[in-house]
């Protein structure tokens, strides 16, 4: 126990201290509990505080004890080889950095299937009609299809 926690100690059982000074001071009278069928026997009220502050403090002072791990808690542990010599400092290895790209290189690209999910209303489709689009006219595939399993490396 460190000395912080003695001196933590003395505060925290000032209470306890305080009832049973003051059911020490309260002799006068004599008095029975009683429960459902059953009755105790006559003792003074400072014997009943000082037996109800003793049991409370010991039933905590138990689930203190059995709270408290009995295994020290895991730390780590630095093994180190015998082999080394103390005198050589060891030098950590540098991992090498991934290859830079020049800033002028186009930015990756990567093909993904898509698939178109509405089509354009007739109005949209009126005005783009006028002009051909070459991408329909080369396209082998189907008209049909939407885009599902195409190829998607044709007509890049």
């Amino acid at each position: 126990m460190s000395s912080l926690q003695r001196w933590l100690l003395v505060p925290s059982l000032a209470p306890l201290l305080g009832l049973l000074l003051t059911s020490a001071l309260n002799n006068a009278g004599n008095t029975r509990l009683q429960l459902l069928v059953w009755r105790s026997p006559s003792l003074p009220i400072g014997a009943w505080t000082a037996l109800a502050g003793l049991s409370g403090a010991g039933l905590s002072a138990i689930s203190v004890l059995l709270l408290v791990p009995s295994n020290p808690p895991l730390r780590r542990q630095r093994h180190q080889s015998l082999e080394r010599s103390r005198s050589e400092p060891t030098m950590p290895e540098v991992a090498s950095a991934p290859p830079q790209r020049d800033v002028r290189d186009t930015a990756p690209t990567v093909a993904v299937p898509y698939r178109i999910v509405q089509k354009p209303s007739p109005t949209k489709q009126s005005t783009v009609s006028d002009a051909p689009t070459p991408s329909r006219e080369a396209d082998p595939t189907p008209p049909n299809s939407e885009g599902w399993g195409d190829d998607p490396d044709l007509n890049w």
